[in-house]
């Protein structure tokens, strides 16, 4: 399972950042680290959420900041489930919002995910360490953004260490549900985005592999349902326009690197799908 989930929070370092770079003709890139075996910890060396709508905000988007979810709204979730699936939904929402300097909500939000984190049992991830840095560095965008990375990596190792592979992969799904929710709102349109295009088509791969790592769950009833709604929208991905090539594995140390392989691109059909389908699932998770 360490391996499972290392691989699903790694695999969109390249890809978001081969989007982002205009020189960087290789896109389907994909480098995985493996699990330091000696310290039996997971590898977080990657693009948390902060970390990935700072590369969508520097991006061809337009910031809307009507697309987050409302944190009042945070008390009026009952059962596990909706519970760990808005925890998701608020640790993206964070994200979002630090990452266009917009730190006015922060308090509000983190608050937010700290009590969702104490109703899940989880609350020693939250030390007091992460509550006054909260409050210290309100209004500073950078500091907040750092804030913002260490809640989510210490949030998701605890959650591996005590063995919530349940509310661990609701939290995930949530999370990557309304990423896409941000990214489809953020973007202009169909073409008229072609950076943000190029970043929904490589979500394709990391929707393929949260659902590898939420399989090992799939005995939970709601574990099982929103593999089952992930799914769905792999289907749509099945109309990108895709020409086949190669795959080509290489190692060096304990990085794996993949290169190659089909390269796929958005169409107009795909897209509207994908908000369409995007935005009712997410719906069902915020109401």
């Amino acid at each position: 399972m360490m391996n499972k989930l290392t691989y699903v929070l790694l695999v969109s370092l390249p890809l978001w950042y081969a989007c982002s770079g205009e020189e960087n003709e290789d896109v389907n890139q994909v480098e995985v680290e493996t699990e330091d075996k000696e310290t039996n910890s997971i590898s977080f060396n990657i693009p948390s959420p902060s970390e990935q709508f700072e590369i969508i905000s520097n991006l061809d988007g337009v910031k809307n900041l009507t697309l987050v979810n409302d944190y009042n709204k945070a008390n009026s979730y009952e059962g596990s489930a909706s519970k760990a699936l808005n925890f998701g939904v608020y640790i993206a929402d964070v994200a979002y919002l630090t990452s266009f300097k917009e730190t006015s909500k922060y308090l509000s939000y983190f608050s937010k995910i700290e009590k969702l984190g104490n109703d899940l049992g989880v609350s020693q991830v939250f030390t007091k360490e992460l509550g006054d840095g909260a409050k210290k560095w309100e209004g500073n965008a950078d500091s907040l953004f750092k804030l913002s990375d260490q809640t989510y990596t210490k949030t998701f190792q605890k959650l591996v260490d005590i063995e919530k592979g349940n509310e661990l992969s609701l939290m995930l799904a949530g999370g990557w549900i309304e990423s896409m929710h941000l990214i489809l709102g953020t973007s202009k349109g169909f073409s008229k985005s072609p950076q943000i295009d190029r970043i929904l088509v490589d979500q394709k791969l990391v929707a393929e592999n949260l659902i590898d790592f939420m399989l090992d769950y799939q005995d939970n009833a709601d574990v099982k349902t929103y593999i089952d709604k992930i799914g769905m929208i792999l289907d749509i991905y099945q109309g990108l326009d895709c020409t086949s090539g190669e795959t080509k594995i290489s190692k060096s140390g304990n990085k794996v690197s993949l290169s190659g392989g089909d390269e796929c691109k958005l169409n107009e059909k795909t897209f509207a799908k994908l908000k369409e389908e995007v935005t009712k699932l997410r719906s069902e998770i915020v109401k």
